[in-house]
């Protein structure tokens, strides 16, 4: 969940460019969409250009899901519209997340939209920062178990109750696309938006595609000099990473994380920076770099393992200075 602000509309710049490797044609397409970035990579002996396609993609997700339209599936229900449609994409990412807010042990919950927009991390932004009697107002509307799906409608224990899909949309995005490619029957690329990865394959090279992650900077604005803390080697997988070292807000000389823990209302303090999540799916991964970035290290650990997933975190020890630990992922049970 590398891009917390995703969800904007979708714009058709996208750039076409082609090279040529031993036995394999790559394409490259590149552009704007939900708020941010994305590159991908893929090869195709034909040389098809499915810009049109994946441009399709990213406004279907955002006639579902998007904050920022107002006509979105997700703002409808937000506002108690009576009888909205439920499309195929909206029922698997909430049923999805779902099950991940019982695996991360209600950590990761999509009902928080109200208290990530309370301190400013949402559409509405430049609110001041709420007091406790607001958090704990809050919180009484805050809660996975309180929304389920039922004959194809979603049900609220309380109308003010509003989600909030952007820690797990992004990286299913990622995987409508990776499915798109498949289905056209390429067998290697790699597909990026806003810092959500998903492999296959090898790249030009032959090798297994290499992705950086960022080494948590002093000047976290100055986004022209990113640093990379490792590169990862991933083919066959996918990757998310979530931070809180560039993503937050200042009060009043106070510095608050874009992770809110839903459990207590407020933005997490612990030293974890970064946490880059492994998995299968980008859908996984998007939501569990979320989830064990709010958590913090030794809470992560162990869902990690049961959920057989590689694990990497930057944190700031007793002295600032950066450390690095790397959980590798042992078969699920």
């Amino acid at each position: 969940m590398q891009s917390h602000y995703w969800l904007l509309p979708v714009f058709s710049a996208l750039a076409l460019l082609a090279c040529q490797a031993p036995q394999r044609r790559y394409m490259h397409l590149e552009g704007q969409a939900q708020g941010t970035t994305f590159h991908i990579t893929y090869a195709d002996p034909q040389g098809r250009d499915f810009s049109a396609s994946v441009d399709s993609l990213f406004r279907v997700i955002d006639r579902s899901m998007s904050l920022w339209d107002s006509t979105s599936i997700i703002r409808r229900l937000n506002r108690n519209e009576a009888d909205v449609p439920l499309d195929e994409h909206f029922v698997a990412v909430f049923e999805r997340s779902q099950q991940l807010a019982q695996a991360t042990e209600g950590v990761f919950d999509i009902t928080v939209g109200p208290l990530v927009r309370a301190w400013g991390f949402s559409y509405k932004k430049g609110l001041p920062p709420p007091d406790s009697a607001q958090v704990d107002s809050l919180r009484r509307i805050v809660g996975y178990s309180k929304v389920r799906i039922v004959n194809g409608q979603l049900q609220k224990d309380d109308p003010r109750i509003e989600l909030d899909m952007n820690a797990i949309a992004q990286g299913y995005t990622v995987d409508l696309i990776s499915d798109f490619l498949k289905k056209q029957g390429i067998e290697h690329y790699l597909i990026e938006v806003g810092g959500e990865v998903r492999t296959a394959g090898v790249n030009e090279r032959g090798e297994a595609w290499r992705i950086g992650i960022d080494k948590p900077t002093p000047d976290p604005a100055d986004t022209q000099k990113r640093p990379l803390q490792t590169v990862v080697p991933l083919s066959g997988k996918a990757m998310a990473t979530s931070g809180s070292y560039r993503k937050f807000i200042e009060r009043d000389g106070k510095k608050f994380s874009h992770a809110i823990d839903p459990r207590t209302g407020y933005p997490v303090s612990h030293q974890l920076l970064s946490v880059t999540v492994v998995a299968d799916d980008c859908t996984t991964a998007d939501a569990y770099a979320t989830a064990f970035l709010v958590m913090g290290l030794d809470k992560a650990l162990p869902i990690a393992q049961r959920a057989g997933l590689q694990l990497y975190a930057i944190y700031a020890d007793e002295k600032g200075e950066l450390k690095t630990y790397e959980h590798l992922a042992a078969k699920a049970q």
